[in-house]
């Protein structure tokens, strides 16, 4: 088998731009994602059992509905119901943003569920508020605990971004795709894109790690 990755040369410009727009929609998606699933995870340990139902429904949904389904329904449906055409990038941060904050919810709550009850206690003993005790004490102590999880679900959003190829986005998939088509080649543009997530994911990895030293020693 010939390997010919000169051909990929004048292309390179192309998956540049790619990995610009996987970067934004990664970015993007973890802002909505990071945002929404810490409030979401103190709301669900507030002890209200009809708001609690109501969003443990909103995280079965992402967990049950396969992201690429999501994905297409926000991107090919919404103008049907609504009548408003969203574009390919906000379809995709939406989607990928919204997915990814059902995960982060049920990890920090996990966090927040997993601090020791004698901490409750003894905030409730000096007579701190509820959201001051869990501004203050508790949720400083579960992120300490969750920093691994959530590192994680960064390299997941990256990965799963690759996925607005399939609306037409050009991020890295869709550059690769559009340069298998130009050249008749596959190994060589696939490849490419594939060590450019490695090195990425490699990268978030090594900072993962010094932030988990840093914090949660």
């Amino acid at each position: 088998m010939t390997m010919k990755f000169h051909l990929l040369q004048p292309y390179i410009s192309m998956f540049v731009e790619g990995l610009a727009v996987t970067c934004e929609v990664t970015a993007a998606a973890l802002a909505i994602a990071l945002v929404l699933g810490f409030i979401i995870a103190v709301l669900k340990v507030v002890p209200c059992r009809p708001l609690r139902a109501l969003l443990d429904f909103y995280t079965s949904i992402f967990r049950g509905v396969p992201l690429i389904v999501l994905l297409f329904m926000a991107y090919f449906a919404t103008p049907q119901l609504t009548g408003y055409k969203i574009s390919m990038f906000g379809a995709g941060v939406i989607t990928l943003g919204l997915n990814g904050s059902a995960t982060v919810s049920e990890t920090v709550r996990g966090g927040i569920e997993g601090v020791d009850r004698g901490q409750y206690d003894a905030a409730r003993a000096i007579g701190l508020p509820y959201g001051t005790m869990m501004r203050l004490i508790i949720i400083p102590q579960a992120l300490r605990s969750v920093i691994p999880a959530l590192v994680n679900e960064v390299i997941t959003v990256l990965k799963s971004s690759s996925l607005v190829a399939t609306i037409g986005l050009m991020d890295m998939m869709r550059a690769a795709q559009s340069v298998q088509a130009l050249t008749y080649r596959a190994f060589e543009p696939f490849l490419a894109v594939a060590v450019v997530y490695y090195l990425i994911v490699m990268a978030l990895t090594v900072a993962g790690h010094a932030i988990e030293r840093k914090f949660c020693l």
